[in-house]
């Protein structure tokens, strides 16, 4: 698992509850600690390729093994191109979905997606690749989420909302029905969305209204 701070300890928790075992972290700051004694931690792709000459040593080959980017904020494109990595190397890149999670069987979820607990994805809804939908985030009827986006906790989205790619919704936010995010795009925690947003723009309050411009 590639992370060791808040969203792999959430993923960790996930994984101990299906009965997964967490072998190796890896992360790209050398300061960072491990959060469990029992799990060693490396540093970047050195550390991943000391790691995989480790397994061949137990015959292990690292399609048998496999991965996750547990990457949080707004670091959609970092949690892509790590799996990229990761799975350049031959690790199998895999999702999770809290057992507390609510998705329906007419919904779609994409690769290496990251459903947490308690968050509801509604009929019709579909989820793109390396998304994460946050603990009580409520993805409404036919939803529309893009690649690499991130639901914070308790967003709750409209009917037939859509998110294009690389858009971050903060915590507590509210979209209402048939709104448009435009890609790379910030909605701040607690904001409420009334009309669209254009691409490259992050939007606060009640009603949301642009803070500012991203450079893209």
């Amino acid at each position: 698992m590639w992370g060791a701070t808040g969203q792999s300890k959430v993923i960790y928790d996930i994984l101990q509850a299906e009965n997964v075992r967490v072998v190796h972290l890896f992360d790209n700051n050398n300061q960072t600690k491990s959060f469990s004694v029992e799990i060693p931690l490396a540093f970047g792709v050195q550390g991943l390729e000391i790691y995989i000459k480790h397994l061949a040593l137990k015959s292990i080959f690292p399609k048998e093994v496999d991965c996750i980017a547990a990457i949080g904020g707004t670091h959609g494109r970092a949690r892509q191109d790590i799996t990229e990595t990761m799975k350049s190397f031959g690790f199998q890149p895999r999702s999770v979905q809290h057992k507390s999670a609510i998705v329906s069987s007419f919904s779609k979820t994409g690769n290496s997606t990251q459903i947490l607990a308690g968050s509801i994805i509604s009929f019709g809804a579909q989820i793109g690749d390396y998304s994460i939908i946050n603990s009580g985030a409520n993805i409404d009827h036919d939803c529309i989420i893009g690649d690499r986006c991130h639901v914070a906790p308790q967003a709750a989205l409209a009917g037939e909302v859509l998110l294009e790619n690389d858009v971050f919704v903060g915590t507590n936010a509210t979209i209402l029905p048939r709104i448009k995010i435009g890609q790379n795009s910030v909605v701040g925690a607690g904001s409420v969305v009334t009309k669209d947003v254009p691409s490259n723009s992050v939007v606060v309050g009640n009603p949301a209204k642009i803070l500012r411009k991203i450079e893209s």
